[in-house]
């Protein structure tokens, strides 16, 4: 993995620091208001029941958006519902901008590999994802907003999933302390202790399927996820390592997760 830079490095724990103030501020604003349940409604019968050209979220999500822990669905109950919005609108956006094959190299450089490649450059803030790019694109932005209010309002607890003490032990370093020698910053940071998650901006990791996670992160390094808030996630993803992604998908497995409505 490379190193980053020192100054691209202190820029990202200045960010970082930055937005942590910022949010950690908002936690004196008032309590949200009240459901809008006339939106909770409509999103309650779109994500059970679909329509034309859009498949019922639950048929991946869970019936009350669990998510999928054999597939790796994400979890969608109770999370931010800035933070739900955004990811449809991202989803809804081109996912691909197709380059052009590159000329090949002279013929007198003859100690010169030839070059014929695609070049696939993707847009910032997008992600890309086979069915749910035509899903956010087919939505209105009502129909985001309602399902947004269903899902954020939705209660949702997990209990810790066994793991062997070594991946726990190297997912706990990694959120706790991240990698400073690399200038990576702790998970703790911005998704908060155990992975519980902070305001719109930093979703919880706790009680999300740990292929999910490792999915994401490798989206992240690809560049098939671009959506992220200052590039922060993908500076961390490039310093993370195959088994590092498999141990801190671990440690957030092996977390305790409960969002109460009542």
């Amino acid at each position: 993995m490379n190193m980053i830079n020192g100054r691209s490095g202190h820029r990202l724990m200045l960010a970082l620091t930055a937005l942590t103030s910022l949010l950690i501020a908002g936690c004196d604003l008032p309590a949200s208001k009240a459901i809008d349940q006339a939106a909770f409604d409509a999103g309650e019968q779109l994500a059970i029941n679909g329509r034309e050209g859009v498949i019922a979220c639950t048929a991946c999500h869970g019936a009350n958006g669990e998510g999928n822990w054999d597939t790796g669905f994400p979890r969608l109950a109770g999370l931010h519902p800035t933070y739900l919005v955004k990811q449809l609108n991202d989803f809804a956006g081109d996912p691909l901008d197709i380059g052009v094959d590159l000329e090949p190299i002279a013929r007198d450089y003859v100690k010169t590999p030839r070059i014929y490649k695609d070049l696939t450059i993707y847009s910032p803030g997008i992600r890309t994802d086979a069915m749910m790019n035509d899903i956010g694109a087919a939505l209105t932005a009502e129909e985001k907003n309602n399902l947004a209010v269903y899902y954020s309002n939705l209660a949702f607890e997990t209990s810790p999933i066994p793991a062997d003490f070594q991946s726990l032990e190297r997912g706990l370093d990694l959120a706790q302390r991240g990698k400073p020698e690399y200038m990576m910053p702790r998970c703790d940071a911005c998704h908060a202790a155990k992975g519980q998650g902070f305001g719109a901006l930093f979703p919880p990791l706790a009680g999300q399927p740990p292929q999910y996670i490792i999915s994401q992160i490798n989206k992240w390094q690809s560049g098939e996820r671009n959506n992220d808030n200052l590039s922060m996630m993908k500076n961390v993803a490039t310093q993370l390592t195959a088994g590092d992604k498999i141990n801190i998908a671990k440690y957030y497995a092996n977390q305790s997760y409960r969002v109460n409505m009542e």
